[in-house]
């Protein structure tokens, strides 16, 4: 994805002319003169928050990407129009994939009109509908459409990639393999992102076929922070498995993941500490040398409160290491009287 947005001319990927300025563009920590107390973020990191499709244009002012939650959304030309429109040049927006596309289950009304009208009758009565209940044909048309409305983000330079988490039940199996490479084959060109919430894909007898599955796809893996300890939390690898990579930090909130995890919204109200981000800075840096991008995208609530997040870690990754404390003093050994 080309950093300073290639499009063609006009008014696309050009802020609109008139109204409000907008404060100065955020740097993500790259501005911050060396002087001996501070790093600069690798060049290749972005950091963001996760939005909803309303908020990209207000949160561009902000972030040099976002995650736009697309999981219940039918994305229009009206929708759609305004991130290329009135969003800055390089600015990059990953896209969260609907909900049908990652085994979890949907109301039958968030799905396309053409889509709905080519579901068995029996189908379309139900309250809600998972991507097995639909033909073949109904899924491939679901899964183009999605891929079609996202056309002019592509064609301006600012897709960075669309984010398929899938639930815990999405397990490595033959199934599963076929499910991600046709997702692949009707992708064309599209960067992918997958993230899975089965520690069976990265235990030790899955973990080397999995990368190297996702690799040979063109599918980028999507490293997480997670609260420990669950069945669903996979521990914290930096991977890449394409020239992109992604991380996204869900939050340490155990209760809430405990209940959310598989339900398809990711946002989890969570504050983060620097103590929680500090083992980042290595890991971010390894997949920053490894993955021409980086995108770090925090889920912990609302745009606000997650962006609090992402500023911290901004902070996190700029301070310089703190040196270890020098080991404390050696009592002074007392003396043995002669007698």
């Amino acid at each position: 994805m080309p950093e300073g947005g290639s499009g063609p001319k006009g008014n696309r990927g050009q802020p609109r002319r008139g109204g409000p300025r907008r404060p100065p563009r955020p740097t993500d920590g790259r501005s911050a003169q060396r002087d001996g107390k501070r790093r600069r973020v690798p060049p290749a990191i972005r950091i963001g928050v996760d939005v909803d499709p309303d908020d990209v244009v207000a949160r561009s002012a902000q972030f040099r990407v976002v995650e736009v939650d697309a999981g219940l959304e039918i994305l229009t030309e009206r929708v759609v129009g305004p991130w290329v429109d009135r969003t800055p040049e390089g600015f990059v927006i990953d896209v969260r994939a609907h909900r049908l596309f990652t085994q979890h289950p949907v109301p039958v009304e968030t799905l396309w009109p053409e889509v709905r009208d080519a579901l068995a009758p029996s189908v379309r009565s139900r309250r809600q509908v998972y991507a097995d209940d639909l033909s073949a044909r109904a899924l491939d048309l679901a899964l183009d459409r999605f891929f079609a409305s996202l056309q002019p983000v592509v064609e301006f330079g600012k897709l960075g990639a669309v984010v398929f988490p899938f639930p815990s039940y999405f397990q490595p199996s033959t199934r599963a393999h076929d499910y991600l490479a046709w997702l692949r084959e009707r992708a064309g060109d599209t960067p992918l992102a997958i993230e899975v919430r089965s520690r069976e894909w990265v235990d030790s007898k899955h973990r080397e076929a999995t990368m190297s599955f996702l690799a040979d796809h063109r599918l980028a893996y999507v490293s997480v922070d997670v609260p420990p300890g669950f069945p669903n939390s996979l521990p914290p690898l930096s991977v890449a498995t394409t020239d992109l990579a992604v991380v996204r930090f869900h939050g340490r909130n155990g209760d809430a993941w405990e209940r959310g995890a598989d339900s398809g919204d990711d946002r989890m109200a969570y504050t983060y500490r620097p103590g929680d981000l500090e083992p980042w800075v290595p890991r971010l840096t390894k997949l920053a040398s490894a993955a021409r991008a980086v995108h770090v995208f925090f889920t912990t609530g609302s745009a606000e409160s997650a962006g609090r997040d992402a500023r911290l870690l901004v902070r996190v990754l700029t301070e310089e290491p703190k040196p270890e404390a020098p080991p404390p003093p050696r009592p002074p050994q007392k003396r043995r009287r002669r007698h």
